[in-house]
């Protein structure tokens, strides 16, 4: 059987990732219509303890450079 026919496979622009709505459709059938998701947080770090930790550091290192042998 001859085909007469070809499909360029880069022509085809189906996404076959499968989307889970599952949680979307919980929510809104048992959350009611006034509930909207919660919005991720950004991470907020706090860097003061490195700060600490290098001045420390650079305090010890400039009393050993002072020591004399």
């Amino acid at each position: 059987m001859k085909e007469d026919y070809k499909v360029d496979p880069l022509s085809i622009k189906v996404d076959q990732t499968k989307q889970d709505t599952r949680r979307d459709a919980w929510d809104r059938d048992y959350m009611g219509s006034h509930y909207t998701k919660p919005k991720d947080k950004t991470v907020d770090m706090n860097i003061t303890p490195v700060y600490v930790f290098a001045m420390f550091f650079i305090a010890i290192l400039v009393m050993v450079s002072n020591t004399n042998d």
